[in-house]
């Protein structure tokens, strides 16, 4: 993995080890809050690894497409095999949302962070409220299993892209 993304990658996970406890806050940005909702979660962490992202979803997704890094994901895949996620790398931003007419309102990001050593299954790290680490369900910031939803779900997952100031590249540096 590429230096940046390594550390990026870190600096998510040092959050979680070093503010234990931190529950779904809507609206929470920090630790001092007690809290953070998905987007303040993710956009801490960007800021704490020296990145100036945007503090909702919604705008964060955005930030990724007025860069040429966003990859949408089609609304059939269904599974994280999905060709179309290929490309995804530790660092990355996920994004969910729900149709609202003929586009989508962005509800939910979070950071991929790879497969487990111990099982090969993906997780992911966000703040959430009722995601789950396999098989158990929790609230707060901290290392989830990364699940597209389900056919017939209300929530669909939108796509992917890596944060602008990240290398694109795996581990070449590109």
């Amino acid at each position: 993995m590429a230096e940046d993304r390594r550390q990026l990658v870190e600096v998510a996970l040092a959050v979680a080890r070093d503010s234990p406890w931190l529950r779904y806050t809507v609206g929470g940005g920090t630790p001092e809050e007690g809290g953070f909702d998905c987007s303040g979660a993710m956009h801490f962490v960007m800021k704490k690894r020296g990145l100036a992202p945007p503090r909702s979803s919604a705008g964060q997704l955005q930030w990724l497409k007025d860069r040429g890094r966003f990859h949408e994901v089609p609304a059939e895949a269904r599974d994280a095999d999905h060709p179309s996620l290929a490309g995804l790398l530790p660092g990355d931003l996920l994004f969910w949302g729900k149709r609202d007419g003929g586009s989508f309102r962005i509800h939910h990001v979070a950071m991929y962070l790879g497969r487990e050593k111990k099982d090969g299954l993906r997780v992911m790290i966000n703040s959430t409220d009722g995601r789950s680490y396999r098989g158990v369900k929790a609230n707060g910031y901290g290392v989830f299993d990364f699940r597209l939803p389900v056919a017939g779900s209300a929530s669909v997952f939108v796509g992917y892209g890596t944060p602008p100031g990240i290398a694109v590249g795996a581990a070449d540096g590109s």
